[in-house]
């Protein structure tokens, strides 16, 4: 009788055994191009992660209402905004702190946008509330194209006007032309006493276990390390990846994307902060409440 106990405790242990090593090793994680997407180059790189890239906005909302992402890098409002309606991810950490910029062919300074005519793009959007914030005591006048693209052919054909721009198409225009820029995340921190404003952040599922979502944070706090370190290799490496730039463009662009790792806890009041404003400019950016501390991972 006690063997055959013993016995049923050894196939239970093996079937655990078992269980545990077909545990899920390799973690999905969904990318948008452009800044955000310097931040994880390194993770990218590793076998640990299957990392898909995507243009746009409508993708990362449809990863989140699938949940077929372990990992989601999104805008940081746009978490916040869709963690209302659905608790499936959570914020582990913000990882690019703006990237938004004034230019033009001539000299400026902020004194000197008084009734100045700027090109932006993104009306009604983020680009759209952090450049109205800033510039909130100074009377300009604000027309916008359709993308940053086409902010960028404008000014190529014209260039008569202060354009608002964004990365890498900053570090693009730069490699042509000598620019006064202004950035705005200076002009951010000069109002709010924040250092700046978390643009995106990593989301995680909220199925993963507090293990895992170590492992992602240090992986992700390593990889911006590695990158800011030495933006050299690291351009490399993202070409290797896929990534159709020069690579000093690269180089450029990593530099001018504010790339910082800080985990949910050291970013909150930032994030709150950000949420605030945006919902002030419209609620649409972030829902009718801020989420509460379980948004936090």
């Amino acid at each position: 009788m006690l063997n055959k106990k013993i016995l049923i405790l050894l196939a239970c242990i093996s079937i655990l055994v078992l269980m545990s090593s077909c545990k899920k090793d390799v973690l999905n994680m969904l990318v948008p191009s452009g800044s955000p997407q310097f931040a994880q180059l390194y993770m990218q790189n590793s076998s640990d992660y299957e990392v898909t890239v995507v243009q746009g906005a409508d993708p990362l909302v449809s990863a989140f209402a699938s949940e077929s992402y372990d990992i989601i890098i999104a805008p940081t409002n746009l978490g916040a905004k869709l963690y209302q309606s659905k608790q499936s991810y959570q914020l582990a950490a913000s990882i690019t702190w703006g990237n938004y910029y004034l230019i033009s062919k001539e000299v400026i300074k902020l004194d000197d946008l008084d009734n100045q005519d700027v090109i932006a793009f993104g009306q009604n959007q983020t680009p759209d509330a952090i450049l109205q914030y800033v510039l909130k005591d100074i009377p300009v006048q604000i027309s916008y194209l359709d993308s940053v693209t086409s902010v960028v052919s404008d000014f190529i054909i014209d260039g008569s006007q202060i354009y608002l721009v964004a990365e890498p198409s900053l570090s693009i225009l730069k490699a042509s032309y000598t620019l006064s820029i202004i950035d705005l995340q200076d002009l951010y921190q000069e109002k709010t006493g924040r250092n700046s404003y978390p643009q995106a952040s990593v989301f995680v599922n909220s199925e993963l276990s507090d293990r895992m979502v170590k492992n992602i944070k240090d992986d992700f706090k390593k990889s911006i390390e590695d990158t800011l370190d030495n933006p050299l290799n690291a351009a490399i490496l993202a070409i290797a990846l896929g990534i159709n730039m020069e690579q000093a463009i690269i180089e450029s662009a990593i530099g001018n994307s504010h790339i910082i790792y800080k985990s949910s806890d050291d970013a909150k009041e930032d994030i709150i902060i950000y949420l605030e404003m945006l919902k002030t400019f419209n609620s649409n950016f972030t829902g009718d409440n801020l989420p509460d501390d379980s948004f936090y991972r």
